[in-house]
């Protein structure tokens, strides 16, 4: 592969025998180099395909990757090879690397001006649900604070988690998006008829539900609800005492999915959606 272009010292424009062009990033990748001068072995770390767009008009990874600083790709490379191997998938594919090295350079940017940490009364339960992804989120966050001296609020913890369980299942779900929105439209029916009432669809709590639900089903179609679990077993009794109309709702849903996916949803699955559920249902904002 040869250099084509420089983006800046660590992105380029690349071209292969075939003349298909490339974006690539790297470590000095575009410092000094001629035009078809080729990349030493081991100088550039990720590719990216170029689409075929008019003449005059960028591709929107071309977009994206300028409007990015150098050194955020780099260190967005270096946490998704990481978090690659722990996750046991191959990579990640060029729209959540996108979309990880965006909320880096903004949360880098936004720590500069302003150190507060958002308030997020759901740290405790991501960490229950995804564990795994929750402590690469922690690494993530040493591994950023050493290697731009910044100390990223502890509420990343949760959206870098978040991040790592889209990129998972993206890469590893076989189910289709149609089946998988008819599932979560279906529950959404279920609580709305049994509460007879209408989610407010523009509340934080509703779009945390929904996504909820698609982690919901999406862990009892892989058979992953054994790693949901809690160490207080008479919380959930208390939970089904104090949230019994929650509670009743989220059997339903259970029922549902069980009857279209074929597994079986245990308790602490629905404690968690009861969770949800009321949240969603007795206090909408």
């Amino acid at each position: 592969m040869k250099f084509q272009k420089k983006i800046n010292n660590s992105v380029a424009w690349a071209i292969d025998e075939k003349g298909e062009m490339f974006i690539v990033i790297g470590k000095g990748v575009g410092f000094g180099k001629e035009s078809g001068q080729m990349f030493q072995p081991g100088e550039v770390e990720r590719i990216f395909k170029a689409e075929n767009m008019g003449k005059g008009q960028k591709s929107v990874i071309d977009r994206a990757v300028e409007n990015l600083n150098s050194d955020v790709l780099l260190l967005t490379e270096e946490i998704s090879r990481k978090a690659a191997v722990v996750l046991n998938i191959p990579k990640f594919d060029d729209n959540h690397f996108l979309a990880l090295a965006d909320h880096l350079n903004y949360a880098l940017k936004r720590s500069n001006k302003d150190t507060f940490d958002y308030p997020e009364n759901l740290r405790w339960e991501v960490k229950k649900l995804y564990p795994k992804e929750h402590d690469i989120a922690i690494d993530t966050l040493y591994l950023i604070e050493k290697r731009t001296g910044i100390r990223l609020p502890i509420s990343e913890q949760t959206y870098l988690t978040y991040h790592f369980v889209n990129v998972q299942y993206d890469a590893g779900v076989n189910i289709q998006s149609m089946r998988l929105a008819e599932l979560i439209n279906r529950a959404i029916e279920i609580i709305q008829y049994h509460y007879q009432t209408v989610l407010n669809q523009n509340s934080v709590n509703y779009i945390r539900f929904v996504t909820h639900l698609r982690y919901f089903v999406l862990r009892q179609i892989h058979r992953e609800n054994a790693k949901v679990s809690i160490i207080d077993e008479q919380l959930i009794t208390v939970v089904k005492k104090n949230y019994r109309k929650a509670f009743q709702a989220a059997e339903k849903v259970g029922k549902m999915v069980e009857s279209k996916t074929d597994c079986e949803v245990n308790e602490e699955e629905l404690f968690y959606l009861t969770l949800y559920i009321e949240r969603v249902t007795g206090r909408e904002k």
